[in-house]
């Protein structure tokens, strides 16, 4: 004889188990809709400090540049002058005028040594970059804080 307590528990069609290679992993793995997302996160970092660091550099170099052409135009004004004196302001009045049309360069941050040696006059032309707020901002490291550059003339007849 047969005990019964109860129903008899339901029990649905029994379930055979997928094929291989149909389960849920290989689905995932064959989604590709997140796989740019995270491409992204993996490269933009690191095309975001590339391109810091490209702006940075070419303004440093931009700058260096501005400031030893100010050197040269100063050496080539100073030229004109009859006396030391003279040849001094022509030159101040020259790398002020020069760098004063750079709109990055901090005019207060410059300033200007001219000496003479025998026929030679050289003009020193120095750009304190490390209190330029332009450059304070870089997160990169950039070259020496003063820009200094220099440019010699020969004087005729000295």
């Amino acid at each position: 004889m047969e005990r019964n307590d109860g129903p008899s528990p339901v029990t649905g069609p029994t379930q055979a188990a997928p094929p291989a290679g149909t389960g849920p992993a290989p689905r995932l793995i064959a989604n590709e809709v997140g796989a740019a997302l995270v491409e992204l996160a993996l490269s933009l970092p690191i095309l975001l400090v590339l391109l810091v660091g490209i702006i940075s550099y070419g303004s440093w170099l931009m700058a260096a540049h501005t400031v030893q052409q100010a050197a040269n135009e100063a050496a080539r004004a100073a030229l004109a002058g009859l006396s030391g004196s003279e040849r001094q302001a022509l030159a101040d009045e020259s790398v002020h005028h020069s760098l004063g049309d750079a709109a990055f360069l901090d005019p207060q941050l410059i300033s200007v040594a001219i000496s003479q040696s025998g026929a030679f006059y050289s003009v020193a032309v120095s750009y304190d970059a490390g209190h330029s707020r332009l450059f304070a901002m870089s997160p990169i490291p950039l070259p020496a804080g003063v820009i200094r550059r220099i440019a010699v003339v020969k004087l005729e007849g000295v």
